[in-house]
């Protein structure tokens, strides 16, 4: 029996992924897979990071570190992945205690779908993808940052991206573009449409 995959949704994967989740879990489970869609904790912590709320993210990635010892997590999110991977260990003073891989990346290596359509990445995760074309640059999103300073992140999207449909990775990234009305696309959304 294959090892047990933990889909980790992500705070605002949980909002904008709803339909591609339990999609995600059933495909696996046909191929053989044992998965289980982690509930809690909700949030991986690194909102309270870049508040500069370094205690609350201290006890966040004490309790992610235990609360996932010797599990594989599969990210909804790589900047997400990007910050457990770095953070944790430097938060809590310990390696990780898990495995973790973005969604997408998984099903590629595991070779469970096609060549994808190129997509966006972000910023944060791009630190991670090395082999990232360099045409996928920064939407604007960047956290709180498009909350402080909405004209400037407005700017950085429309300069960016001209198509009105993107194909993107990231939730908090497509959660900024659709409010500012583009259409966006999970690259696995279009596995799933095709069955």
């Amino acid at each position: 029996m294959k090892q047990t995959l933990y889909i980790f949704p992500t705070c605002i994967g949980n909002l904008i992924y709803k339909k591609l989740i339990p999609e995600v879990k059933n495909f696996l489970e046909k191929r053989g897979y044992r998965t289980e869609i982690l509930k809690k904790p909700f949030c991986c912590g690194q909102v309270f990071y870049n508040s500069g709320k370094i205690e609350s993210a201290k006890e966040i990635a004490h309790q992610l570190n235990n609360l996932w010892k010797n599990k594989k997590i599969l990210f909804f999110s790589g900047s997400c992945l990007e910050y457990v991977i770095k953070k944790i260990p430097e938060l809590t003073e310990k390696s990780t205690e898990f495995t973790a891989i973005e969604i997408t990346d998984f099903f590629t290596k595991e070779k469970l779908i096609p060549v994808l359509p190129e997509y966006h990445v972000s910023c944060h995760f791009k630190t991670l993808k090395k082999d990232t074309p360099e045409f996928l640059t920064c939407c604007g999103f960047g956290g709180i940052f498009s909350a402080i300073y909405p004209e400037i992140s407005e700017k950085i999207l429309k300069t960016k991206f001209s198509d009105k449909e993107i194909i993107s990775i990231e939730p908090g990234c497509s959660f900024h573009m659709q409010s500012k009305g583009f259409k966006t696309k999970h690259p696995l959304e279009n596995v799933f449409d095709k069955k």
